[in-house]
């Protein structure tokens, strides 16, 4: 698991390659996504944030 940020977390949200329901973050395989969240910090499955990342570094 790595550290993603909430604007990372919307550019996935808004790209659809996850989506919010009330059981957690759904993948677009309809597995649930491993979120982790602290007071300060939030975590996520290491694809998912690679793929935030490339996304943020294309637009």
């Amino acid at each position: 698991m790595k550290e993603i940020t909430k604007k990372e977390i919307d550019i996935l949200l808004k790209n659809n390659v996850v989506r919010n329901t009330n059981r957690g973050f759904i993948g677009q395989n309809d597995y649930t996504v491993g979120f982790y969240r602290t007071r300060n910090r939030r975590y996520m499955e290491d694809k998912y944030v690679d793929i935030a990342k490339r996304l943020m570094s294309k637009g």
